[in-house]
């Protein structure tokens, strides 16, 4: 069957084929709202050879899917478990890059990702900043105060590369000093220019004991304000061929709708999607 008569179902729009690469479920960290399926201390790492024989495949079906799409970027993005506690990992993310760069530039753009705790050293995230494009640190209070200040100055220097798209997403504990401490991060975020996402905890609301937080009626309003803040911020940030008069008033009025008491288990009240659009 030639290309021309072959098409598949396309429930995407946009130019971009997108691949989340899970590289294992081995962790650094043991968060209590972590669902076991997702992290361990224990599960080998992937060795070289096995991560090398994945990028061969998936470049080779880039290659082949790309003409019948009109898809122009294959996107990857690297989770887990945490992808960096893999001593392969950035071996692995440079061989991807290099055999990107001798063989498929001429059939596709390659953006590479991550997702991370951050609880990395300086050096692996210089490595990673040469070698991708995006990271996505997300923030868990649940950690020692050692390894959180060194994910703050890893955050830190990511964010003074301006070559680097970097956001954070604080994960809103609902235990109340946890709970203040990321309201705390959140300020200095907004002194400091660095981008981030507020994150509910919200998983498996039915597990025993339920892995999604619920939040009080005050930490509710919390998350209303800064939405309600944050709509507005970027109907005045538009330009004025996107934003006429009457759209932009009535958007910069528009409250996020009163999150009803049966609704404040994390998994049911309204949160950011991975854009950092209201949902």
């Amino acid at each position: 069957m030639s290309v021309d008569n072959f098409d598949t179902v396309d429930l995407l729009s946009g130019d971009t084929f997108m691949v989340t690469w899970d590289t294992g479920r081995r962790c650094n960290y043991d968060c209590s709202y972590c669902p076991a399926h997702r992290h361990d201390n224990f599960s080998p790492h992937a060795t070289l050879d096995e991560l090398k024989n994945g990028a061969d495949f998936l470049f080779e079906y880039a290659k082949t899917i790309m003409p019948i799409r009109n898809w122009k970027w294959c996107n990857v993005s690297f989770t887990g478990g945490e992808p960096t506690v893999n001593p392969n990992f950035l071996p692995f993310v440079k061989y991807l890059r290099e055999l990107y760069e001798r063989k498929y530039t001429e059939d596709f753009n390659l953006n590479l990702t991550l997702t991370s705790n951050g609880a990395m050293s300086k050096k692996t995230a210089d490595g990673i900043m040469e070698l991708m494009s995006h990271a996505t640190i997300s923030y868990h209070v649940e950690a020692s105060k050692k390894v959180k200040d060194n994910v703050i100055k890893i955050i830190e220097h990511m964010n003074a590369n301006k070559n680097f798209n970097l956001k954070v997403n604080v994960m809103f504990h609902a235990q109340e000093d946890y709970f203040n401490e990321c309201i705390n991060l959140c300020e200095y975020f907004d002194s400091t220019g660095i981008k981030y996402v507020p994150r509910v905890i919200g998983e498996e609301p039915d597990s025993k004991p339920t892995l999604a937080h619920k939040y009080t009626e005050e930490q509710l309003q919390w998350f209303k304000d800064f939405w309600n803040r944050d709509t507005a911020k970027q109907n005045n940030d538009k330009p004025k061929s996107q934003c006429n008069a009457e759209y932009c008033a009535s958007s910069a009025s528009k409250e996020v709708p009163v999150i009803k008491n049966e609704k404040q288990h994390g998994s049911n009240i309204g949160r950011p999607c991975c854009g950092g659009r209201q949902m």
